[in-house]
């Protein structure tokens, strides 16, 4: 027997009659560290206490959507830990410093039994910027050794065309699950070009709807497989498994632009797969002798709750501008002090630039442009003490301070954010993913096409292989929150 259910967002439960492996598990309600982000989506019921036995647990990379503090501090501490070799030194000192005694270092191109379940990693082709920030990510086979059942899962990656010919030689039979992320998300309500006001649109306006264009790519990634091992049994989509609560709550409109449901309808239509689906938490298929015996709804540890309790995310667009917003720290000042804490951790983010996309960008224009306004990003800083701005300075590598009344003018682009928020960034007091993407700032780009900044930016400076010192600090953060909230 093989079975997959699905946990929510990107986490499984694979299980044999003897072996029972998680795979990137959610186990609360928050999402994203320090449960900043939101809630998880589509809301579950789950109780821990009723789940078979785990065996082993399985971290495919470092992402907060996958890494998941809380839920680590919920198992077992002899649980064996199965983490990719290329997350950072944080992460696996967290998992020392939480007493896991069995952590295991998954390296690509490897092999490594877990008791019924073989599990085959591979590599992936970063070069050419392919893959995001996904650099620690370990696309994953995981079948068991009777021949019963198998998935394959390139997590938040592109697979190598060579490795779906892998497929052959590695699967017993068929392929039995082919999992795909959706991860899909627009965040343009951020952008100060937005109108202000609220833009009414049809939700069915197929001008929307990128739905089809992503089936049609998934769907010649699926006669790919087809042609390597032979069509998977069954596709399941997930991702996007959290939602906006609270005052965020009507970004769910906006930052959802392919619903996942309707992905797995446009590609079941266009593979004529009958098993082409976006599962809810608890779903579960079970495989027996390479076939397909059972399919679940719901199991008795995990289940999804009513569709009518579910948070509102059909698509309307890109939305209205984002008016304001409160700081994701929760503070409005500062101070002196924190003003020269500020200053310090700056230096960092300024060197990080040099010789960067945007740096380039700055280098290949005059020094301002036709409209006057000067041709390089700023920082716009709010606090209840006054508002600050600090220009990039290519000359001198660093964030200088500038008078200036409106540096959405004076300025060809720029970030405004709380810089208690910047600075609870920089610091390693809060992470990307509580501010970059989350309505919690917004930025400006007079002219895009030759002078860009972005929240990624900000996001890509505080990955954790680059300032593993800074993320050890966020982890241990996180780590007391969760013990003695």
């Amino acid at each position: 027997m093989f079975a997959l259910t699905f946990l929510g967002h990107q986490g499984w439960l694979i299980e044999t009659a003897s072996t029972n492996v998680l795979l990137d598990p959610l186990l609360g309600d928050r999402f994203g560290h320090g449960g900043l982000l939101g809630e998880i989506y589509p809301p579950r019921a789950l109780d821990f206490g009723r789940f078979p036995r785990i065996d082993a647990v399985i971290l495919s990379h470092e992402h907060d959507d996958h890494f998941d503090i809380p839920s680590l501090a919920r198992l077992d501490r002899a649980t064996p830990i199965y983490l990719s070799s290329r997350a950072s030194v944080a992460a696996r000192e967290l998992l020392a410093h939480m007493g896991f005694s069995a952590v295991e270092l998954l390296e690509p191109e490897a092999v490594v039994e877990l008791g019924e379940l073989r599990v085959h990693s591979f590599s992936t082709d970063h070069r050419g910027g392919k893959q995001a920030d996904e650099w620690d990510v370990v696309p994953l086979l995981i079948q068991d050794r009777g021949g019963h059942g198998s998935v394959f899962t390139s997590i938040d990656v592109r697979p190598r065309d060579g490795d779906l010919s892998r497929l052959r030689e590695l699967v017993s039979g068929r392929l039995g699950i082919w999992v795909v992320a959706n991860n899909c998300s627009r965040a343009a309500f951020q952008d100060l070009a937005r109108p202000r006001d609220p833009v009414t649109r049809d939700p069915a306006d197929p001008s929307l709807d990128d739905t089809p264009a992503l089936a049609r790519a998934l769907e010649r990634r699926h006669v790919q497989l087809a042609a390597s091992c032979g069509a998977p049994l069954a596709t399941w989509i997930c991702g996007g498994g959290w939602s906006f609560d609270r005052e965020r709550a009507w970004m769910n409109h906006h930052l959802f632009p392919i619903d996942s449901q309707r992905l797995a309808s446009a590609l079941g239509q266009l593979t004529g797969g009958p098993h082409v689906r976006a599962p809810n938490p608890g779903a579960a298929l079970v495989m027996r002798d390479g076939a397909i015996v059972s399919t679940l709804t719901e199991r008795a540890f995990i289940r999804a709750r009513p569709p009518e309790r579910w948070p509102k995310r059909d698509y309307r667009g890109d939305g209205p501008r984002l008016l304001d917003y409160a700081p994701a720290c929760a503070r409005t000042r500062i101070g002196a002090d924190g003003s020269e804490r500020l200053a310090t951790e700056l230096v960092d983010l300024a060197r990080y630039l040099y010789g960067g996309p945007l740096f380039c960008e700055i280098h290949s224009l005059p020094t301002k442009l036709d409209s006057g306004a000067w041709a390089r990003p700023c920082l716009s800083l709010r606090d209840d003490d006054g508002p600050s701005v600090l220009a990039y300075e290519p000359s001198a590598c660093a964030f200088v301070r500038h008078a200036c009344t409106d540096p959405t003018v004076e300025f060809a682009a720029g970030i405004e954010c709380w810089a208690s928020d910047l600075l609870a960034l920089l610091e390693g007091e809060l992470s990307p993913s509580a501010l970059c993407y989350a309505g919690r700032l917004r930025f400006w780009n007079h002219e895009p096409h030759r002078l860009r900044v972005s929240p990624r930016e900000l996001w890509d400076f505080g990955h954790p292989l680059r300032r593993p010192d800074r993320t050890a600090r966020l982890y241990r953060r996180l780590l007391a929150a969760t013990i003695h909230p």
